[in-house]
């Protein structure tokens, strides 16, 4: 969701002497990190995947439906453990660590600056890191571009 254009913070400043200011990093890799400290909860680190928006001032925060607090992105801010292709045309769905689903931008597949796949999550063209068995997932469907791009093609028999 885009705090921008759906009810997201805006000019309601924090009461005197507190911060937006969290701490809260989401490294590279896909893990939160408080104060430096990995967040071990399985279930908090997904409630923060899932709580990772844009605020209009563009940067990222965390925000649910009672607060928001500005958070510190590494990498990607979206990061995808399983996906799928569907279809024909194939297309690709991805299962974020939030346990959201969303779908792949055509023609978005790249290598990211930290070696991993990266494509950008549609419809909000945030960039998305794929772990590594969402990219196993996607072997047998991925083809070289012409450009020198990667993108999605059928499946190749085993």
């Amino acid at each position: 969701m885009d705090a921008a254009t759906e009810g997201g913070p805006g000019d309601d400043a924090p009461p005197a002497g507190w911060s937006r200011e969290s701490g809260v990093v989401l490294d590279a890799a896909g893990r939160f990190r408080v104060g430096g400290a990995p967040v071990a909860h399985e279930g908090l680190a997904r409630a923060f995947a899932g709580w990772v928006d844009r605020a209009p001032d563009g940067r990222w925060i965390l925000r649910n439906a009672v607060h928001w607090a500005y958070l510190t992105v590494e990498g990607a801010p979206l990061h995808a453990r399983r996906a799928r292709v569907e279809g024909a045309p194939p297309h690709v769905v991805l299962e974020l660590t939030s346990g959201e689903e969303v779908g792949l931008e055509p023609g978005s597949l790249r290598e990211g600056p930290d070696g991993a796949l990266h494509g950008r999550a549609a419809p909000s063209g945030w960039d998305v890191r794929l772990g590594p068995r969402a990219a196993l997932d996607l072997a047998p469907w991925l083809v070289a571009g012409a450009d020198g791009g990667l993108g999605v093609g059928p499946a190749e028999a085993p």
